[in-house]
């Protein structure tokens, strides 16, 4: 047990000791789809189908940058959905609290802070909101360093996410499925800052295994989440 041990401790030295990657915003049409959901709504599968699309889009990592928060409060009709967390719902709720969108449910899409429902729609894309400002973000060492041209009060949103998995359903209004999903947030990651310039620690375990990994990385506007920049891109 201690020389398992002592080789997953080396496989994460090497997994975080030796990354370096740049990640730059590319331009002033940069979207942020964000789509809120659960493994317990039956309703979910076919958003979660429309958004993992994005992943043969040459537009991906360019200017489109999705994530897909999984709430918590589907977990009592029997499936704990085990990407779930309480802070994707408060984040979903702090949304409707400031009027972005109509209300709380799943699935639900925000488009650069914005509600967005058309995407059941035949080749329906969102409409282009203009972002603002220029983003660089190293991660070296497990260390996120990251800076925003336009240097005002923002939030830093840092969201690690994985694709390619697959969950079998054995509870809920999704019993017996299969739900292959992509873009799912595993660790999320925010910090204030009054003069755009921000250093986050990224949990080691965040970085072991990136083959099916991802990172985006954006700044808000601390009284409204409207999005003001976003990046990111695979993981190495």
């Amino acid at each position: 047990m201690k020389f398992s041990a002592f080789i997953l401790s080396i496989q994460l030295l090497l997994n975080t000791a030796y990354a370096d990657q740049v990640f730059h915003s590319s331009g002033s049409n940069n979207q942020l789809i964000e789509l809120y959901t659960s493994q317990g709504c039956s309703s979910c599968p076919p958003a979660q189908r429309w958004i993992s699309s994005y992943k043969q889009d040459k537009s991906l990592w360019v200017n489109v940058f999705p994530v897909v928060f999984h709430v918590d409060y589907w977990n009592y009709l029997g499936w704990s959905d085990p990407f779930s967390q309480a802070a994707f719902s408060i984040r979903q709720r702090s949304y409707h609290s400031v009027n972005s969108i109509s209300s709380v449910y799943t699935p639900g899409f925000v488009v650069n802070g914005k509600e967005w429902r058309r995407w059941y729609l035949n080749n329906s894309k969102p409409e282009i909101f203009n972002t603002i400002g220029s983003l660089h973000a190293r991660l070296k060492d497990g260390t996120l360093t990251v800076g925003y041209q336009q240097r005002r009060p923002a939030v830093l949103n840092v969201a690690i996410l994985i694709n390619s998995h697959t969950t079998d359903v054995t509870h809920g209004e999704n019993s017996g499925r299969s739900l292959k999903e992509d873009f799912t947030v595993m660790d999320f990651y925010t910090q204030s800052s009054a003069n755009g310039e921000w250093s986050v620690k990224i949990k080691p375990d965040s970085l072991i295994s990136t083959e099916n990994k991802a990172i985006v990385i954006w700044v808000s506007d601390k009284d409204t989440l409207q999005p003001l920049q976003v990046t990111g891109g695979k993981l190495y």
